[in-house]
């Protein structure tokens, strides 16, 4: 896979980034989640430090992405449980058929 290397602006501060051709676009919309995240805060909460609103954009898009991780976990738990009941019941099956057939 090829490296590209590109500028993104956040919070009006230019930044090269060297990334996968395949992931620019992935990365392209998380800069405008940024940069749109930093808007909302600034517009609502009168902060004017740049830095202050970052760092209130990272605790906020971190935190969601920590809920929403552990919620994927809680999920893939669920799927793997009812996975291994299903193969538990197709295991029982197969075996009256075998015993059906002798």
């Amino acid at each position: 896979m090829s490296e590209v290397s590109i500028n993104v602006e956040i919070a009006g501060a230019t930044y090269p980034v060297k990334i996968s051709s395949a992931d620019e676009g992935k990365l392209r919309e998380v800069v405008t989640i940024i940069n749109t995240k930093i808007t909302e805060f600034e517009r609502n909460f009168a902060i004017k430090d740049k830095k202050d609103v970052l760092a209130m954009v990272a605790l906020q898009l971190v935190s969601q992405y920590y809920k929403d991780a552990k919620n994927s976990e809680v999920e893939l738990s669920k799927l793997r449980t009812m996975l291994t009941d299903v193969e538990q019941m197709l295991e029982e099956h197969r075996d009256k058929i075998k015993n059906i057939e002798e």
